[in-house]
């Protein structure tokens, strides 16, 4: 039997039965104003541990990782060319990342596309996490994971909003401060969007 947070989430997201096709591209810190399709495709799982109180699952980036080193992130890479599908990647991402066993997540539905400035479109996967779960960070890619309450951490009000003009365009830059971690960029639209879904808006 699925759990009330399944079903919330599976009517928040869409479905693998749609496909991505219908999903919005989100240009994300895109200056100048261009439009094209990035040149790599990449996923994230958006981890959601099923809990009374339901946490949010994140990782901060090893330090030694040539590309956004130290930064908070969700287990997630580049497309891998033997992998079937964005599932594929980002279930075998968080294996890779963070010990996560296909047995203990349920894959749920899909967030909408973000194109970034590191020339990658960017598909989020919400997976549901079995509670008993025990993280084992790969310290090469992670040099830690902790969680944070998904209604904190969905919320706008909780987040500071920043308004920037680059190379002439002007956008918004959110962030949210939470026992010593700064959760921005890619990763706090991702879990905007989110709440925009489940209706957590304030």
């Amino acid at each position: 039997m699925q759990s009330d947070l399944y079903h919330a989430l599976l009517n928040a997201t869409s479905s693998f039965d749609q496909g991505v096709s219908g999903l919005e591209v989100r240009p994300f810190g895109n200056p100048n104003g261009n439009q094209s399709r990035p040149g790599r495709t990449a996923a994230v799982l958006v981890p959601i541990i099923d809990k009374p109180e339901p946490e949010i699952l994140l990782t901060v980036r090893s330090e030694r990782l040539p590309h956004h080193p130290g930064q908070v992130s969700f287990p997630g890479g580049a497309v891998d060319r033997t992998d079937r599908s964005a599932i594929s990647t980002a279930l075998r991402e968080a294996e890779e990342e963070i010990g996560l066993d296909f047995s203990q997540v349920s894959p749920v539905g899909f967030l909408d596309r973000l194109d970034t400035i590191s020339d990658f479109r960017v598909l989020p996967v919400v997976g549901l996490i079995h509670p008993s779960f025990v993280w084992q960070p790969n310290e090469h890619e992670v040099s830690e994971v902790f969680t944070i309450p998904l209604r904190l951490a969905v919320s706008r009000k909780e987040y500071t909003h920043n308004e920037y003009v680059l190379e002439g365009q002007r956008g918004v830059t959110s962030s949210l401060n939470w026992q010593g971690h700064t959760i921005w960029g890619i990763t706090a639209a991702i879990l905007l969007n989110l709440g925009s879904r489940l209706g957590i808006s304030d």
